[in-house]
């Protein structure tokens, strides 16, 4: 704790009253500090939250639009799959089909 400056003038009573007065000043001055600490620490507790809240709206908001992206970008990854290892497997069947009909 800091050093409180002794006042000399008046009385012992007066004395301690001036010594309570000079220790909740400083109280005053830590209590502020405190405060606009804590004034901070919701502000930044509160981030996370604000993001949340916003995405869950975004993702309602544009859900449809998001869908139709996943699909579209998975039938094409189907579609390249399928060009590049399914014609080999076509004519795999289509050799089996004649093998088995004789010709």
């Amino acid at each position: 704790m800091q050093k409180l400056p002794q006042k000399p003038v008046g009385s012992a009573a007066d004395q301690k009253l001036d010594r309570i007065i000079d220790i909740l000043e400083l109280m005053n001055k830590r209590d502020k500090m405190r405060t606009w600490g804590g004034l901070v620490r919701t502000i930044i507790h509160f981030i996370p939250l604000i993001i949340l809240i916003w995405s869950v709206w975004f993702t309602y908001a544009h859900w449809d639009e998001m869908l139709r992206e996943i699909s579209r970008s998975a039938a094409e990854q189907s579609a390249a799959m399928m060009q590049k290892t399914g014609s080999g497997w076509t004519q795999q069947f289509q050799n089996q089909i004649d093998n088995l009909m004789g010709r």
